[in-house]
């Protein structure tokens, strides 16, 4: 991960634990999934993380969110499942697909799975905030609004 990266500022964030001149051992460009995912991770394994996003207000977008079961089970797997808790997230167990007056239902292979393995259907925004929720209650996780202009590399060149 390398020697660090050092925040020059954190002016307009809303929910930052950094000050100016705070070193880091990661720094994460963008926190939607998974940035915000990642930063929660790294910094539960004690790493100190910057993660910077554009616009920390919550995403809205017209199309909703389908989480497959193997990304829940990454979920758990990470301790976030607890993010698509209370943001009306619906179990989904399969598909059903119709054409010309057919049905065909097809179902998730879950047998041996704990009940609550299932996929999820839910709105990206309030998934998106959970998870940011996630990162901003990691301590060595900085969470800062900024707007990424370039990147520089350890000896200041691009």
């Amino acid at each position: 991960m390398g020697g660090g990266g050092e925040s020059t500022s954190t002016a307009g964030a809303p929910a930052a634990h950094a000050a100016a001149g705070d070193k880091f051992d990661v720094i994460i460009v963008g926190a939607g999934v998974a940035g915000a995912s990642l930063a929660y991770a790294l910094g539960k394994e004690g790493r100190r993380v910057l993660l910077l996003e554009r616009d920390l207000t919550e995403p809205v977008r017209i199309v909703g969110e389908l989480l497959q079961p193997g990304g829940y089970l990454k979920l758990k797997e990470l301790g976030l499942e607890w993010c698509v808790d209370g943001i009306d997230a619906q179990k989904v167990y399969g598909y059903a697909m119709y054409k010309d007056g057919g049905e065909a239902l097809i179902g998730y292979p879950l047998e041996g799975r704990g009940d609550d393995v299932a996929g999820r259907s839910f709105h990206n925004g309030r998934f998106v905030m959970r998870l940011r929720e996630a990162a901003l209650s990691v301590e060595s996780v900085n969470v800062t609004q900024a707007t990424v202009k370039r990147l520089l590399n350890a000896g200041g060149g691009e």
